[in-house]
Order: structure tokens, then C-alpha cells, then sequence
């Protein structure tokens, strides 16, 4: 009994505390979110040498010098492309194929698990596969295309198709997880709004594209923001499959800060980049969701 009434007295009043429940959420916010985002921000900021352990304050310098390097634009001209491409190519190409497969049946029902398979596959993996696929001689795409009078192409081997190469792997193997989602989303739909619309004579594709695509308009507000933070963020793809080549055409900005900050040992210069991919991934996901969540019928 004593024990029931100082547990009541002392310990119910903490535990109950709402700002207590929610502080190792924020303790561990703070340590792997906060700090190191001010960490990089702060030393953006300065001219970092780990080898001499100079640390110097150079102002905007280090900006300075990324915007004048060629490499550094052409870096953030094939990140804008790869992200935007892949990001709503992934989700027309998995709207269409959701669309297809929306049937509760038992082959529709395999087919998904078969079109969800890539998603849980290792990089790794799909990057080995994809390299066999795309070899310039004994390539199974080349051979394809060779059906059509197409001359075999370079793919990952040629500055001309390498980012077109990394991204055609990129959308395949997104593309499950964009089809599960979409799936999940129109199942979700009322039978009865289809009822109605058949009651009105409305034809199929009246009623994909002014039934469905508007009552799962939330669905797919989330994932082309969730897309495009992904694309942004895209290395394993580059590291494993181009290394940025050649001629630095496939080279994406969280793999150009990996080289400058791990290879090149210019850590100025990749906290600085750093900074700038946190600017325009946040920049581009706040104007995507604010303006597509208007426009999304909840």
C-alpha cells in the first residue's frame, strides 16, 4: 500500500508529464539530427584540412569555389534532371500499372508480389544485373534493340547514356514500392463512388481520371515528395554502377560530396555542397507539397 501511494505521489506525476514522455524522442533528435545538420552548416563556413588539422573561418569561399567549378554545375544540372525524370516517370509508369493491377484475383494478387520484388533487392544486386544487361557486346538490351535496327549503345560507358542508364535502374527498381502504394490507395476508394459512376454511364477512362486519380490525389502528393527526397538523395546507384563517369556525366551531388569529402579530402568544399543539397531538396519538397497539397482532395 505504501508503495501504491508514493508511486501515485512521486512517479504518476512524471510519467504522465506529456513533455517527459516525448523527451528521449527530442534527445535523440537532437543528437543525430540537429547537431549535425549546424555541424555542417557551421563548417560550410571553413577551410578544413584533416591532414595538417587546419581549421580556418573563410567565409563564403567555399561556395564561391563549387559555383566556379564546372564539375561541381554540371554535377547539380544531372541531379535536377534525374531527380524530376525518374521521380514522376516512377509515378505515371506505377499510376498506369496500379491501374492494371487493381483486381483481387489470385494471378493480379502473384503479379504484385512479382512487380514489388526489385524493391527489396539489394543495390548490390541490381546493380551486377543491370551491368550485364547493359554490356556494350553481349548485352541483353543491346540484342534487343538490335531487333530493331538500333546500333548497340554504350550505356553506363558513354557520357551521352550513362545518367539515362543509372536512371532507367533507378525507376525499375522504385518501381514496386510507387505501385504498392498507388494499390493501396484506390483499394481504398468506396465501392460506392464506381457504383454511382456506372449508374451515370461514365466510361473507364472518365472514370480513372475523374474518379480515381482525384480520390487518391492525397496518395500521390505524398509520393512525389517522397520520390524526389529519394532521387535527391540517389548514391548507391552512381557509386556501384558509374562512379560518376564518364567524364563526370552521371554524377550526382550527394556522390560529388562523398568524392570532395572521402577521396579528394576537401572538406570545405563538401560541407558546402552539403548545405546546398539541403537547401534545394527542402526548398523543392516545401513548394512541391504546398502546391500539390492544394490541389488534393481530402
Amino acid at each position: 500500500m505504501k508503495i501504491r501511494k508514493m508511486y501515485m505521489k512521486y512517479i504518476n506525476p512524471i510519467i504522465g508529464n506529456p513533455y517527459i514522455l516525448i523527451l528521449p524522442a527530442f534527445i535523440l533528435c537532437v543528437i543525430f539530427s540537429i547537431i549535425p545538420v549546424l555541424t555542417i552548416i557551421t563548417g560550410g563556413f571553413f577551410y578544413l584540412d584533416i591532414v595538417t588539422n587546419t581549421h580556418k573561418f573563410v567565409g563564403f569561399n567555399n561556395y564561391i569555389t563549387i559555383f566556379q567549378d564546372e564539375g561541381f554545375l554540371l554535377t547539380l544540372k544531372n541531379t535536377l534532371i534525374f531527380t524530376f525524370s525518374t521521380a514522376f516517370i516512377g509515378i505515371i509508369l506505377a499510376l498506369f500499372i496500379a491501374a492494371f493491377l487493381n483486381k483481387n484475383n489470385f494471378i493480379y494478387n502473384a503479379v504484385q508480389s512479382l512487380v514489388f520484388t526489385p524493391h527489396i533487392i539489394s543495390f548490390v544486386s541490381i546493380a551486377v544485373l543491370w551491368m550485364f544487361l547493359m554490356d556494350p557486346k553481349s548485352g541483353l538490351l543491346n540484342y534487343i534493340l538490335s531487333w530493331f535496327g538500333v546500333e548497340p549503345l554504350l550505356w553506363t560507358k558513354s557520357a551521352e547514356t550513362s545518367l539515362l542508364s543509372i536512371g532507367i535502374v533507378y525507376v525499375w527498381k522504385g518501381l514496386g514500392y510507387n505501385v504498392m502504394i498507388i494499390l493501396a490507395g484506390m483499394q481504398s476508394v468506396p465501392r460506392e463512388v464506381y457504383e454511382a459512376a456506372k449508374l451515370d454511364k461514365s466510361n473507364y477512362m472518365r472514370t480513372f481520371f475523374q474518379i480515381t486519380i482525384p480520390m487518391i490525389s492525397p496518395t500521390l502528393v505524398f509520393l512525389t515528395t517522397y520520390s524526389l527526397i529519394g532521387s535527391f538523395s540517389a548514391f548507391d546507384i552512381v557509386n556501384l554502377m558509374t562512379k560518376g563517369g564518364p567524364k563526370n556525366s552521371s554524377n550526382l551531388l550527394v556522390h560529388w560530396v562523398y568524392e570532395n569529402g572521402f577521396l579528394y579530402y576537401r572538406l570545405g568544399n563538401a560541407l558546402a555542397g552539403s548545405v546546398i543539397l539541403l537547401l534545394v531538396i527542402g526548398t523543392i519538397s516545401i513548394l512541391n507539397y504546398t502546391l500539390l497539397n492544394k490541389r488534393a482532395h481530402y
